[in-house]
Formats: structure tokens, C-alpha cells, sequence
């Protein structure tokens, strides 16, 4: 019997089948691109966020340079907002684009536009998951991900402010808002399906438990959420920055296939709780690890949460872009070497 594919692996340890995939999948769904990658292939950041031949280069290098066992886009989380017409700083070679600008003042404002996908940088998006289907077929998956709707919502309100509504306006309100946000997520991943994606990542950072209540989360979130999944046939996988402990009770809940976890969140523990609901990804701290550590740090780190039983190997967040490439291969090195027996 020969080597399974990256893409079949894959899709086998997101959605919970781990024992008949032949080991752990290094596939990372968060985010890929460092400054390594950006000088060795010559398509640096801010450039590649905009330019469909950088944005590809860049993309390739995760299994070029790293070797990563798939392709991940797009390698920020502001497409949503900038379409939405929010304004950004582009960052540098070394950080990410951010938001700079909000687009509504109020809940009441809020309207997406019915071809929201044809603008800003949704179609660059979506015609190099294309051609990166093209030039590498059926071998290695590729991860559509998502600014998730809480998320968005703080880059078009203002965090802040959208924080207090949460506390002062009606749940409902709230909620009406996060769907339409659902809706335009379901479109853009609807479009990247079509294009060649088979994964699709949900990255919603801001709806972390340092600032939300589980019984938001479970409220609020999981049938904004629960709506998503409905509507995509597709493995997703939901991250969540910081100690989303206390969200794992109702995390199965969102119908969702796999679920991301930060540093903070003991994988074991996740496992306990989760059970064969739904697969835990993650595990290689991005600071202590990946950033600051060495490829022995990191290969330790890797091989305790594979015996801990995450069902994916990836960094837990999304990777600093002065990740040492000997550091960034040393996680699949160590997910290579753990092939089931």
C-alpha cells in the first residue's frame, strides 16, 4: 500500500477519523506565510496580500519551503472588511494588514452588498485557490478561511463598541447582525468550494472567552454558527484565540468538524470533553515554540500533542511571521516520524 495523500489524510484527521488516516496530518489551516517564505520564493507582504502572482508564490511555499501538507488563503483577516469599505494600513513585510477605519455606526446600518464576493480582494482570493487546484490537483487540500462574524463585526462597528451592544442591546439584535455576516462567510467559502477549496477555516479571534461569556458564546454564537454549517459541505474547522475552556461544552454544538485551540486549552482535556464530537487541532505553542524556541523545542512540543491526541498538527495560532524556517519544519518532521503502527 503507498503513502496516503496529504488531501486524504487530511480530511480524514479533520473530521474526527484519525485511526484511518496513516498518522497525524500537518496541515495548517490558520495561517502559513512568514518572512522566510517571503524572501525565498520574492513575494513579501504587503505586496503578496495584493497581487494575484505574489499571492500565489506565497501561498505555494507553505509545501515548497515548509512543507506543509496543504495550501492556505488568504494570509490576513481584513478581506471582509475591506469590502464591506473599511479602510486598511497595509502593514510591512513583518505584520499583517489591519483595520483602520470602521464602515457603520450603528447595528441598524449594517447591509451587504448582494455581490459582496466580486469586491475588494474576494476574487484575488478565489482565482489563486483556483489555480492552486490547477497546478497541484487532487494531491494537497486547500483551506478557504473566514474572518468569522464576530470578528468582522468588531472590524465594521469597533470592538469596543460593538462589545457594549452586546451587553446593552437586545440578544436579538445582536444576533440579526452576526447573521448577515454568516451570510456573506457562506458565500465567499460557497465561491471557494467551487474553485478548488476542500476546507474551509473559520477564524473568529475576537470571540475569545478573555471578553465573551460561555453563555454568549452558547446563546449567541453557536446558532450563528449552527447556520453556517447547515449550509456547507465541507470539513470546517473553527479557531478561537486565548482559554476557550469554558466554551468546550458547547462547541460540539455548532456543528462544526474540528475546533482549533489556543496555547491556553490542554488538548487532553479538550479530547476528554469533546470526544468523538469533534476533532481537536492545534497543539505547537507559536511563541515559546515556534517563534522563540528551537526544532527540538518544537518537536517536543509536537510529539506531546500528538500523545495527547490532537487529531491535526498545526501551530495553535497564527504563525509570527519571524518564525525560523528550521523551527516551522520541524513540526511536520516530527508529525512525519509519528506514522501509526
Amino acid at each position: 500500500m503507498g503513502e496516503m495523500t496529504p488531501k486524504k489524510r487530511a480530511l480524514l484527521c479533520l473530521t474526527g477519523n484519525k485511526k484511518k488516516a496513516d498518522r497525524v496530518s500537518c496541515f495548517d489551516v490558520l495561517t502559513t506565510a512568514t518572512v522566510d517564505q517571503m524572501m525565498a520564493v520574492n513575494a513579501p507582504f504587503p505586496e503578496a496580500n495584493r497581487d494575484p502572482e505574489l499571492c500565489f508564490r506565497l501561498a505555494a511555499a507553505a509545501w515548497e519551503i515548509i512543507g506543509l501538507e496543504g495550501f492556505k488563503l488568504p494570509f490576513d483577516l481584513c478581506i471582509e472588511a475591506e469590502a464591506l469599505g473599511c479602510k486598511l494600513n497595509w502593514g510591512r513585510i513583518d505584520r499583517q494588514p489591519s483595520v483602520e477605519t470602521h464602515a457603520f455606526n450603528d447595528l441598524k446600518d449594517l447591509k451587504i452588498p448582494e455581490n459582496i464576493i466580486e469586491k475588494g480582494r474576494f476574487p484575488l482570493k478565489h482565482g489563486v485557490e483556483e489555480r492552486l487546484r490547477r497546478v497541484y490537483g487532487d494531491y494537497l487540500p486547500i483551506a478557504n478561511q473566514v474572518t468569522g462574524p464576530f470578528t468582522v463585526a468588531g472590524h465594521i462597528f469597533g470592538i469596543e463598541k460593538f462589545l457594549i451592544w452586546t451587553k446593552k442591546r437586545p440578544l436579538e439584535e445582536i444576533k440579526e447582525a452576526l447573521m448577515l455576516i454568516a451570510d456573506m462567510n457562506v458565500a465567499d467559502c460557497k465561491e471557494a468550494l467551487r474553485r478548488g477549496a476542500d476546507v474551509i477555516c473559520i477564524a473568529d479571534p475576537s470571540a475569545t472567552s478573555d471578553i465573551l461569556s460561555p453563555q454568549f458564546f452558547r446563546d449567541v454564537m453557536v446558532p450563528v454558527y449552527q447556520s453556517m454549517a447547515k449550509r456547507l459541505g465541507a470539513p470546517i474547522v473553527l479557531h478561537i484565540c486565548g482559554n476557550a475552556t469554558s466554551y468546550l461544552p458547547y462547541v460540539a454544538d455548532t456543528g462544526f468538524d474540528a475546533f482549533s485551540v489556543d496555547t491556553q486549552v490542554n488538548i487532553a482535556f479538550a479530547k476528554q470533553v469533546l470526544g468523538d464530537k469533534m476533532a481537536v487541532v492545534g497543539g505547537v505553542p507559536t511563541i515559546s515554540a515556534l517563534l522563540f524556541g528551537t526544532p527540538q523545542v518544537v518537536k517536543k512540543a509536537a510529539v506531546d500533542a500528538i500523545a495527547m491526541g490532537v487529531d491535526a498538527l498545526m501551530p495553535s495560532c497564527g504563525i509570527p511571521p519571524r518564525t525560523p524556517t528550521e523551527n516551522f519544519k520541524a513540526m511536520v518532521e516530527a508529525a512525519r516520524c509519528m506514522v501509526y503502527v
